[in-house]
């Protein structure tokens, strides 16, 4: 192991994105062996395995659930879904029977540590060598000695009912009769949880609609909102027909987070088989979309996540030319460790390096972060030892670059105390 990697295993990361319930909350759901798949039942389903048929809704039992997994296993268990996977479970389980036998006893194991409350404090802390994630599990009651909320604000611009009016009406405790009422519960809901410790808002639209928005006006955006909010229960809008009123809350939640001072944070690229349902097109992703709103507003500071795989070309350069643009490393090493390493090498070479995040898991489960901070930083080990061997770097420059894209840069931008 280089002098490099030794000094980057060292560093106590802050997570700039996660998906992580409160412990609580996993401990309510049971959590299981097969609850901990997340990215790994993505490439199961796209291997052939019967979307569900490991869920806890499923009839089957454990041992034929175990069995239905060893087959599908065997298909995927090349990928990095898979390999970070199979990591995390034997470096915190010990797991080493990939039979039906040491899965049943696995499960065991799984359920047993879904009920220990210091769990979480041990692989987060002890073994992955977190201090801080910023995760966003629909609540802001986290755990302030792990964790940081950042809340999903699609439900409040994806409107296609009243019902969906309702919901932000009751959550924001603002009554809604006009659209600009409606305006003013969801600038409610934002006060909300910035005073219960949301330290960014996050945007993940590309999942069901393109990245792309219009500018609409008021009169145009509320033309929408009264047709919508005129129909009965049951009639829903288009999506084609509610594009002005959500672009137009788009612009609007852009400009709450600038009022609050808080990062936005928009998914680009890849999208999760799991969630999606392969039902959404790559293409709306794409990073180049966004360039009219990152133009718009200079005074928003957007972290465009997943490095905009596989359009990471053209976000590199968009990264490089705007100030407000900031590049987050989340998900990217388990995506691919090739791309991940082509991208480090070359957002290196182009971005400045302040505004380069290097980690965020990315996992609805602790166990899926540790294995993944491990590889990260096995990967940006390996890159800058090839940056000094090629002189671009003196290795103190390398071991700088590392604490400020793993730690430095999250704590400055996200305002953190740790």
């Amino acid at each position: 192991m280089s002098h490099i990697h030794e000094e980057i295993n060292k560093i106590r990361i802050i997570d700039g994105h996660e998906h992580i319930d409160p412990k609580e909350i996993r401990k309510k759901n049971k959590v299981d062996f097969f609850g901990l798949l997340h990215y790994l039942e993505s490439d199961l389903i796209t291997a052939g395995m019967k979307r569900g048929i490991l869920s806890p809704e499923s009839k089957l039992s454990d041992e034929e659930k175990a069995e239905q997994f060893l087959s599908f296993f065997q298909k995927t268990k090349n990928t990095t879904y898979a390999r970070t996977f199979i990591t995390a479970l034997e470096d915190l389980y010990g797991m080493d029977d990939w039979t039906v036998k040491g899965i049943l006893a696995l499960n065991k194991k799984v359920i047993a540590a879904t009920n220990d409350d210091k769990w979480y404090m041990k692989v987060l802390k002890e073994k992955s060598g977190i201090d801080l994630a910023i995760t966003l599990a629909f609540t802001t009651n986290v755990d302030f000695s792990l964790f940081r909320p950042v809340m999903f604000l699609d439900y409040a611009f994806k409107l296609r009912t009243i019902k969906d009016v309702q919901i932000i009406e009751s959550h924001s405790g603002k009554k809604v009769h006009t659209f600009q009422d409606y305006l003013h519960a969801v600038d409610a809901l934002l006060d909300k949880f910035v005073r219960e410790g949301m330290v960014a808002t996050k945007l993940g639209h590309a999942y069901w609609r393109t990245l792309a928005s219009t500018k609409p006006t008021f009169n145009e955006a509320e033309q929408c909102f009264n047709r919508l909010v005129s129909s009965f229960l049951d009639e829903q809008l288009s999506q084609q027909e509610s594009i002005p009123l959500q672009d137009y809350l788009i612009h609007h939640i852009i400009q709450c987070s600038i009022e609050h001072d808080l990062p936005i944070q928009i998914h680009t690229g890849h999208h999760e088989t799991s969630v999606s349902g392969n039902g959404n097109l790559i293409t709306n992703s794409k990073v180049t979309d966004l360039v009219p709103l990152i133009a718009a507003y200079p005074d928003a500071n957007f972290v465009l996540l997943h490095c905009g795989i596989p359009y990471h070309q053209e976000y590199l350069t968009i990264a490089k030319n705007y100030p407000n643009v900031y590049a987050d490393f989340t998900w990217v090493y388990i995506i691919s460790p090739t791309i991940a390493k082509q991208i480090l090498h070359q957002m290196i070479e182009m971005v400045p390096q302040h505004k380069i995040f290097g980690f965020g898991g990315d996992y609805n489960f602790v166990e899926g972060t540790y294995a993944h901070q491990k590889l990260a930083r096995k990967i940006v080990g390996d890159v800058l030892v090839e940056k000094v061997q090629d002189g671009m770097l003196t290795e103190i420059e390398a071991v700088e670059f590392a604490k400020r894209i793993f730690r430095d840069n999250l704590i400055e931008f996200y305002k953190l105390k740790v």
